[in-house]
């Protein structure tokens, strides 16, 4: 009976011991389920939106959506224009593509005096956007006789100029540390700063204190955009 009988308890201590291992196997597939769950993995999810937004890009590219007037008389008027452009443009961007509302508000206001200067109302520059192939519509200074080996770009809208500009931003070399930054904060935080990407557009123009200036109008713009708030919560309640 010594080996029949020690032959059941051997099989008894290994279906213990696998029964052991499938119980403990089970526990952790559910703790790191549960984990999942309240804890999804970055990576997922930057993966599961980028196919997202993809998706709903092609809708709406399918769509065919009008470009939207841009139509101001006031400053909180040009602010508000350019939000409607800048959300018709984002609708065919991915969101590492975009440029913060504003930092593109702020300089296509100190580009164009608030929408005021002669580049803005005649050639619809915002942002005094250059071209140095004579052969595409331009505009030159007043005064200016001769071509200067440049001249300021001719839009057929202002708001084609607003994407003109992100897609410099987004393409050119000089502005290849802007894009560093960008994705740096969409990696760790997730947003952008307008405040502090301006810092990495310093060869937009040659101003020494170009993004102090920048920076400023920011802070007005959001003053702007409380008053319109406000503004818009006092006539709703009325």
């Amino acid at each position: 009976m010594g080996k029949n009988g020690k032959r059941p308890k051997v099989w008894a201590d290994i279906m213990w011991k696998w029964t052991k291992i499938f119980i403990l196997v089970c526990v952790v597939l559910s703790i790191a389920f549960g984990y999942g769950t309240f804890h999804p993995n970055k990576i997922a999810i930057k993966k599961v939106n980028s196919e997202l937004e993809k998706f709903y890009i092609t809708k709406i590219d399918d769509l065919e959506l009008r470009e939207p007037e841009f139509v101001y008389h006031n400053d909180v008027q040009f602010v508000r224009a350019l939000h409607k452009c800048i959300d018709y443009i984002n609708f065919s961007l991915t969101y590492d593509k975009r440029v913060p509302y504003e930092m593109i508000i702020a300089q296509a206001a100190l580009e164009s005096g608030w929408g005021n200067s002669r580049f803005a109302n005649e050639g619809n520059n915002l942002f005094g956007i250059r071209t140095w192939n004579k052969d595409t519509e331009h505009m030159i200074p007043l005064g200016v006789k001769k071509w200067p080996g440049w001249g300021v770009r001719v839009f057929a809208t202002k708001c084609e100029s607003v994407k003109e500009y992100v897609r410099i931003l987004n393409e050119h070399p000089a502005y290849k540390k802007f894009r560093e930054k960008r994705k740096e904060m969409l990696d760790n935080r997730g947003e952008m700063d307008s405040l502090i990407l301006i810092r990495y557009i310093d060869k937009f123009s040659t101003t020494a204190d170009y993004d102090k200036r920048v920076a400023l109008i920011i802070k007005k713009i959001r003053k702007l955009e409380d008053k319109f708030a406000s503004d818009k919560n006092i006539n709703g309640n009325d």
